[in-house]
């Protein structure tokens, strides 16, 4: 196995969904030092509760630096796994649930981009799970893809900018995964989806980018 997250200090936001935790227990298996922050650490996994955590709400810039904060910066590597899903055609979907999508997939990707350019450390990495949702265009799911859209735009441009700092920018857009949000949608019904990738593959793949210096990760990638 390869000595890349060996004793790096990684911060996973949105750490209490599947996919965050099985990121964060692929880390700590290769010898990572890894930090949480959720909305509700009440929620993170029981076997990921020792992990130094702290509490956030990722659509607000001061939320997020004070758990930075917390957790003492000066990262290696921070993962970005928070997201919502909302389902409905354009007109039937509620102008709050079209805030929430986008304050939580959009705006919550820019502030962790903002805060990680100068929180992870030169050469380090910062990861966002934005989803095949960004490069595609659904019925009954407009919201949630201009959402993940506007966040893989961020990303294509913070990958430019962060240049300077050695800092690589992995977007990954993997196709539908069993993580359970399709069934905790803040609005709507999802339409019937074939089986999803399992999480523990994908968490995986997400690692091996990291450690092949990859800087894009699109959904063909989880499926060669």
């Amino acid at each position: 196995m390869s000595s890349f997250f060996i004793g790096k200090n990684i911060c996973i936001v949105g750490g209490s969904g599947v996919l965050g935790g099985e990121i964060a227990r692929q880390l700590l298996s290769r010898g990572a030092d890894v930090c949480v922050i959720a909305r509700h650490p009440d929620h993170i996994a029981p076997d990921l509760q020792g992990l130094r955590s702290a509490q956030s709400d990722i659509r607000s810039r001061d939320s997020l630096q004070a758990a930075f904060n917390q957790m003492g910066g000066d990262f290696d590597g921070i993962v970005n796994a928070c997201g919502v899903v909302a389902f409905g055609s354009i007109d039937s979907t509620p102008p709050e649930i079209v805030s929430e999508l986008m304050n939580v997939n959009a705006v919550g990707t820019m502030n962790v981009l903002a805060l990680g350019r100068d929180t992870v450390k030169d050469g380090g990495f910062i990861v966002s799970l934005t989803g095949v949702a960004a490069d595609m265009n659904l019925v009954g799911m407009a919201g949630y893809c201009a959402s993940k859209s506007a966040a893989h735009k961020m990303m294509t441009i913070a990958a430019r900018e962060f240049r300077s700092k050695k800092i690589t920018v992995l977007d990954v857009r993997a196709p539908h995964t069993e993580t359970g949000l399709v069934d905790r949608a803040l609005h709507g019904t999802a339409p019937k989806m074939p089986e999803g990738l399992d999480p523990v593959s994908v968490a995986a793949r997400i690692l091996l980018a990291l450690e092949n210096g990859e800087s894009d990760l699109p959904a063909e990638a989880f499926t060669a």
